[in-house]
């Protein structure tokens, strides 16, 4: 049954941004499979038992995730296999390190401080989960060790199908199906010399494999083989998977081509899309990935982002960064006010300041070509007339950086300089990867723009798999560096422009703001549920069957650094079956949210009436809402502004939308005898 939430009425004096109505999470009736990569990671910290659980709640029944083994032979949830510092304030490896030393570690501050003091979770623990939620684990295996998988799945107290291992060669297939007899696997080794051998299928699915996946690349760069090979996997009896896609328009172009599943870091928005649910998408999102201050005066982030790392870990050889305040420096104040910093040294090419981004896969594989970072830097004027390293986008420093401040003091890349830097002055930089432009701004000011091409300037991201997910600053392969003075960095996985960069600003003592306006939970206890809307931005809530609804005691949790229009603690009545805040982030980003009663789910799925039908969708200038009574209208924008309010007819009404600008809007509509339903637009130009 498909879990709905009665609607509350809307108007113009008193907007509720959200539907109140809670987007199914049983998808029993539809056959295609969203596969939650990492867990719910989009939102969630990766491979943890609360990016699981997210996807599981949601309805998504399979999660992919990795697995690796410890020091003391347990396997443990975690990506990269070269390091656990990006997802971690811990260092080596799993492997390096035991059970007991991991389970010390913070694996969740890096994606918010709202996630602070997470843990690494055991497979048993997964297995757990998925055992409750009657779903499976897919396993991408970083160690491969079938008497170890087998222990796992004893510790628990799932059933043998929950695991799913990626296999790679039949020798594997052969060590895994010896131990675990009863449970399946998907095959992620080679593909077939002869498309046309059963025997190649047959041999794997004797052996308990019921899945074959190929890369989303492999799929679109040969539609032809694609087609033949997906139709002997189904003659043969098993499913075709694809990995890894975020952009739910390709999830659904794969599903249509005949791809029976898809990972992905937004799963629930993928499962509704190719479910024909039409989820409300803000993809990708503008997010800010990383931010450091020096507060702590150290690595540390501030509000989201990875440690900060040293290019170069050998301590005989290691130049350090030191930090303190202004003053203590001798350097001067940030307008009038004392900071803590961090002091760069010149570095030679075997050091470096590495930045884990942290950003998301778009549509580009492994590296992205749209990103921001922003920095407070002062350069002592003894380094004025010469080449001056600031960011380089090769992770092992192996060529001639990637954006300079030149001899003249402009600052720069491919031989094209703009703008004029202040030495023995503190400055705002922002350096702009946009597509195929290199755009520059610098205290608020856009200085310049150079055209690129090639895949130089890009950032490795997430889906890297050799652990150097992002950048490197100050570092250059022939000794172009300077001595710099940093006291905030942000990087952002979107291309910031001449608005958003000109209300940044000058640098400041306080840091760079963030744009986060994230609502993580009400923080009202003993509730039967608590899921977030995240596309909508609606906290859905079902309170315990006895429970109060009036004077609820709330404690809102938002991004770091965020803030609302009611106070962060208190109580409010529920009485009218939601409430309405919006949350401004420190850079006065906004976003409305809404928090939603959620009713018995037996007494609403069969009460919500159909109120009308609207098409297209997405619209370019008219579209057309079909009532089965008079009633009107009410079309909002993401700010919550009421840009339409309409008496409409029973029967077929065309509504102009052609002075609106492209974008996402949402409308209620409110019928004669009290009936109310809400729907989201995507207008076109």
């Amino acid at each position: 049954m498909k879990y709905l939430l009665l609607l509350a009425a809307i108007f113009c004096g008193h907007f509720s941004h959200a539907q109140c109505t809670m987007s199914p999470v049983n998808f029993s009736d539809c056959n295609f499979r969203a596969i939650a990569h990492r867990g719910y990671s989009e939102l969630y910290p990766e491979n943890t038992l609360m990016a699981v659980e997210e996807a599981f709640k949601r309805g998504i029944k399979y999660c992919e995730v990795d697995v690796a083994i410890t020091s003391d032979s347990i396997y443990v949830m975690h990506h990269d296999p070269y390091t656990i510092a990006r997802t971690t304030n811990g260092t080596g490896t799993i492997s390096e390190n035991s059970f007991a030393d991991l389970n010390l570690l913070d694996a969740g501050f890096w994606k918010s401080s709202y996630f602070e003091n997470t843990k690494m979770p055991t497979l048993v623990e997964a297995l757990n989960l998925a055992q409750q939620y009657d779903a499976f684990l897919y396993l991408d295996i970083k160690g491969f060790d079938p008497e170890l998988l087998a222990k796992a799945l004893a510790e628990s107290n799932a059933e043998p199908h929950r695991i799913l291992p990626a296999i790679t060669s039949m020798d594997r297939a052969i060590q895994f199906h010896l131990q675990c007899p009863n449970s399946s696997w998907v095959w992620f080794g080679a593909n077939p010399e002869n498309i046309e051998n059963d025997i190649w299928y047959q041999e794997k699915i004797e052996q308990g494999c019921k899945y074959f996946e190929l890369s989303s690349y492999e799929i679109f760069q040969d539609i032809a083989w694609f087609e033949r090979f997906r139709d002997k996997v189904h003659e043969n009896g098993a499913e075709l998977w694809a990995y890894t896609v975020n952009n739910e328009e390709i999830i659904y172009s794969l599903m249509e081509m005949g791809v029976d599943g898809v990972e992905t870091d937004r799963p629930y928005v993928a499962q509704l899309k190719s479910c024909g649910l039409n989820p409300v998408s803000l993809y990708p999102k503008k997010e800010t990935t990383g931010n450091w201050n020096f507060d702590l005066l150290g690595m540390n982030s501030l509000g989201v982002g990875s440690l900060l790392k040293n290019f170069n870990t050998n301590e005989d050889s290691l130049q350090k960064i030191t930090f303190g305040t202004t003053s203590g420096m001798g350097i001067s104040n940030i307008n009038g006010q004392e900071a803590k910093i961090a002091k760069v040294p010149a570095y030679n090419p075997t050091n470096g300041l590495f930045v884990y981004d942290n950003f998301m896969m778009e549509d580009s594989g492994a590296v992205d070509y749209t990103y921001s970072v922003i920095m407070d830097i002062y350069i002592p004027s003894d380094y004025k007339g010469e080449y001056i390293a600031l960011i380089q986008t090769n992770p092992d420093n192996l060529n001639d950086a990637d954006f300079f401040i030149s001899p003249e003091g402009q600052l720069g890349t491919f031989g094209d300089y703009h703008g004029d830097f202040v030495f023995d002055s503190w400055q705002r930089l922002i350096f702009v990867l946009n597509g195929d432009k290199v755009q520059k701004y610098l205290d608020g000011n856009f200085i310049g723009e150079t055209v690129v091409s090639g895949s130089r300037w890009t950032a490795f991201n997430n889906m890297a798999y050799h652990g150097k997910h992002g950048i490197l600053l100050f570092a250059d392969d022939s000794n172009e560096t300077a001595e710099i003075y940093l006291s905030a960095l942000q990087l952002r996985n979107y291309a910031i422009d001449a608005e958003e960069a000109g209300k940044l600003g000058t640098s400041s003592a306080g840091g760079i703001p963030i744009n986060s306006a994230n609502l993580y939970t009400s923080g009202i206890k003993n509730l039967k549920m608590e899921l977030i809307d995240w596309e909508q931005q609606t906290i859905f809530i079902k309170f315990q069957d006895d429970a109060k609804t009036d004077n609820v005691e709330y404690h809102l949790q938002y991004s770091y650094g965020a803030s609302s229009d009611i106070p962060a603690e208190g109580s409010f009545s529920f009485s009218e079956g939601e409430k309405s805040i919006l949350v401004t982030a420190q850079d006065g980003t906004t976003k409305p949210w809404t928090i939603c009663m959620l009713l018995s789910t037996d007494a609403v799925s069969s009460n919500i009436p159909d109120v009308f039908e609207y098409y297209p969708n997405p619209v370019k200038n008219i579209v057309n809402i079909k009532l089965n009574k008079e009633g009107k209208l009410f079309l909002y924008n993401l700010y919550g502004q009421c840009l339409i309010q309409k008496e409409i007819s029973k029967g077929l009404n065309p509504i102009d939308l052609s002075n609106l600008e492209s974008g996402n809007y949402y409308f209620k509509v409110l019928t004669s005898s009290g009936e109310n339903q809400t729907g989201k637009l995507v207008k076109l130009d």
